[in-house]
This record gives C-alpha cells, structure tokens and sequence, in this order.
C-alpha cells in the first residue's frame, strides 16, 4: 500500500467551464496546500536580531497618562520653533521609571521566547544600532535560560544612535547559517523601530537568506520604520511582516511568531508548474496566509518555480495565477501540470509527491461556470492592487485631482467588498489630499499591512481543507 504525501496541492479554477471564441483569454486559477496536521515538528533554529538603538529607550506615555500630567500643570504646550510642543516638568524619577519603554517590551518577548525553547532547538541574539554585537552567540535551547540575562545586557548596551540593519543581519546569519540543516526549521525575527543606511545591503542580505532557505521575519514598531523595505526583506525570503502599532504588542506578535515557526513540519517547499505550449503566465500572487508578492525562482522552457517556504500546517500556503490560454477548439485541455518538491528530515534529497495536472473545459454554450470563492479573492486581489497603486500615484506627487479620484475609486470597491475600514482610510487619505497635497504617512503605514489581510474574510473552502 502506497503512503500518502503528508502535503498536496489542489487547484480551482474561477470559470473551470469556459465558452468558446477562438481568442485568448485570462484565467484565474487558485492552488493550495493541503495535509493533515502532525505531532512530530522539527526543532527549531532561530536568530533573533533586535534593535537597541536610543529610540528603544524612549519612555511612553498612554493618553490617559498623559491626560492626568496635564491636569496636574506637569505637562505645559510650548512653542519651539514655531512648532507647538508640551513639555513635561516636575516628574520624579520615581515616576518616569513607571512608564514602559520599547525596550521593556522587547526584554518581555525574550522571555517568552525562551518559555518556546526546547533542548533540541538552536537559538542566536543579536542586538544592533549603529553597530552589531552577539547576545548569544548560537546556542542549544538547553540554554534558554541566557534569554534572561540577554534582556537584562539590553539595558546597558551603547551601540550608537543611527540604525544599521544590515550590520544586524550579517551578525545574526553567521550565527544561524552554520547550523543549517535539513532537521531544522531555520528563521531570523527582525525587530526595529527606525529607519536605517544601507538598504541596499539589506536586501543583499535578503537575497542571501532566500538562497539559503532562511526566512526573515520583520517586526516595525512605531510609526517611524520603512514598511517601504521591511514588507519586501520578508517577502523576498519567506518570511512574515508585522506592523507593530503599539509597544505592548510586541509580546503577542513574538509569541505569534514563534507559534509558527514550532509548527513547522516540512522543509523548503517548491512548487513546480510547467506551461503547455501557447501558455503563458502574466502574474502570481500569494493570497494566504497573507496577501503579496511571491519570488518566481526559475523560468526555463516554460518551467517556473516557486520557493513556498516551510511548511506550518495550521497556516498553509495558497496562490491565485493568472494564465493567458490560447483560442482553443471545444474539449478539454491541459493548462499546465504541478508539483510538489520538500525536504524531508528522514531521508536525504528532496521528496515529490505525483504530478497533477490544471485542465479547462471549452464549451460551445455561452454560459459559463463560476467558482465564487476564487471569484471573490479575484476581486480582493484586484482592489488590494488598485488601492497600493493608488496610494504609490499619490506618493509620488502625481496631478492632485486624477490622484484623489483614484483613491476614491479605490475606497469604493473596499466597501463594495465589506471592507469599511480599510475604505475609510482610503477616503481620509482622499480628503487630506485633496485638502493639504500630502498624504498622512502613518495612514499609508498601516494600510500597507492592513491590505495583506484582505483574503482573511473570503468564505471558508469545505472543510476536508487543511486549517480549517
């Protein structure tokens, strides 16, 4: 008896019946992984690469707390050049050490992170600033207890006021690149709150991981970081992107975080597709977990392939290809065939699971057949496309009037589609457009990540799908 793959794909068509017209057309089709969830998950190898720049230090104040120092005549509104500002007088020492910094937050997950640690498990921490230093060079979680004192060391660490990203991701790979294998579950967690120098070295560094199988996780905290490079570093490897509004999220996002990478079971998927003749394909989205851009490794002959990451088993990946098919005669027709390649702890090389093939039917009658759900996420990827466009037109300094309708067009179709949030947004950004020539860049902020949930509200697939 022949066993079965612990993943497979399956795929859906959004028209899968198609009337004839002797004319090339698009087609959307959506693949998704599918298993069975697993007891035995692979240990873990992880660098954790965190910021300890000045701004880490910098204590919160809540609005309530800020309220009651302004009651107390603690907190006076001045003007500095030109600029009103408050200014906080008379506060103990005592008082100002109540308040939470960044940093206690991040002291916080670290502990959390060694609550997740298991002996079998490998761990590194870097911290960086204008310069890189190893916490804890790579370790067996038998050590987990160092995370401790790691987060008491960032009280007290002096790595300079700027931000050097790069300088963290170099520490963090020779750290973790040397453990690399094929029984472990391999990440780096970046978390930052400021910009940085040397973006091109980030994504050289990026580049780097993604050819070595390792994904990055980026965390920006604030409203001051560059979802600009911290959303490509992640999805250039694999990896996922947070967007941190509020310091005491920090934990929880952490705890997400590693919740994933301690699921892993399976390594270094590959999807393979390769194209019949006359095929071709115009564009691939990843639409789950999250909405984005997916690498295209390779394309030869037809054949492309596309690196899908590890594999977590509550969190399966799925993607939406649009292909251009040619004017076929009525029958059916094979688009193009996939498979599945991984890694398998047990055995060494890679394992692929049966080739299965992606076929349309052309038929004569003019009505054709539709599968809403693909449909629907056809539609979110399309609004989620329209609304970056719209916002980077704006950002770019494009003609006022044509930009501000194009954020509004783009703020309807998000009610259209249930999504009244994220469309109001849209429309504040339209207004102060329209109203100051500028967009609000903390607006533009979280909607970068916001739009990456859009998939979150398409109706459930049956329930033989894994994770649901």
């Amino acid at each position: 008896m022949t066993e079965s793959p612990p993943v497979s794909l399956t795929h859906a068509l959004a028209t899968p019946l198609v009337p004839v017209t002797g004319e090339k057309r698009l087609l959307y089709t959506l693949l998704e992984l599918q298993g069975e969830q697993v007891k035995n998950t692979l240990p873990v190898n992880i660098g954790l690469i965190i910021d300890g720049s000045d701004s880490m230090r910098i204590r919160l104040v809540t609005d309530q707390q800020f309220a009651q120092l302004a009651r107390s005549g603690q907190a006076r509104e001045v003007m500095t050049d030109g600029v009103p500002a408050y200014q906080i007088t008379a506060v103990t020492n005592d008082i100002i050490k109540q308040y939470p910094r960044r940093l206690d937050y991040v002291s916080e997950a670290l502990r959390i992170a060694g609550e997740f640690l298991r002996p079998i498990d490998r761990f590194a921490v870097t911290a960086f600033a204008d310069e890189a230093l190893t916490l804890i060079p790579s370790s067996s979680g038998t050590e987990r207890t160092r995370l401790r004192q790691a987060a008491r060391e960032l009280e007290y660490l002096s790595l300079g006021e700027g931000t050097n990203i790069a300088a963290g991701l170099a520490s963090a790979f020779s750290e973790i690149h040397p453990h690399q294998n094929q029984k472990f579950a391999n990440r780096l967690i970046l978390l930052t709150d400021g910009h940085t120098r040397n973006v091109d070295e980030c994504y050289n560094w990026a580049r780097r991981a993604r050819d070595n199988r390792l994904p990055l996780t980026t965390m920006g905290v604030g409203s001051e970081f560059n979802e600009d490079l911290l959303i490509p570093l992640a999805e250039i490897t694999g990896g996922n992107a947070y967007y941190i509004e509020s310091p005491d999220q920090i934990p929880d996002a952490f705890r997400k975080e590693l919740g994933f990478a301690f699921r892993i079971c399976l390594r270094d998927l590959n999807l393979h597709l390769h194209l019949v003749d006359e095929v071709s394909l115009r564009n691939t989205y990843r639409v789950a977990p999250e909405l984005g851009s997916i690498v295209r490794e390779k394309k030869t002959n037809g054949h492309h392939t596309f690196p899908l990451g590890d594999y977590d088993p509550a969190m399966p990946v799925a993607l939406l290809l649009e292909f251009i098919i040619p004017g076929w005669d009525i029958g059916v027709h094979t688009i193009a065939s996939t498979n599945l390649s991984w890694q398998d702890p047990d055995k060494q090389g890679s394992t692929t699971n049966s080739s299965q093939d992606i076929q349309v039917q052309i038929v004569g009658a003019p009505k054709t057949e539709e599968n809403q759900r693909v449909l629907n996420l056809v539609e979110r990827v399309g609004a989620y496309k329209f609304g970056m466009r719209s916002l980077e037109i704006a950002r770019e300094g494009a003609e006022r009037e044509d930009a501000t309708m194009r954020l509004r067009q783009a703020s309807t179709r998000l009610h259209e589609l249930g999504e009244h949030t994220l469309a109001d947004h849209l429309s504040l950004q339209a207004d102060l457009l329209k109203k100051t020539g500028s967009l609000d860049p903390d607006i533009t902020k979280k909607m970068r990540y916001q739009t990456r949930h859009l998939v979150r509200n398409v109706p459930d697939p049956p329930q033989d799908i894994i994770g649901q």
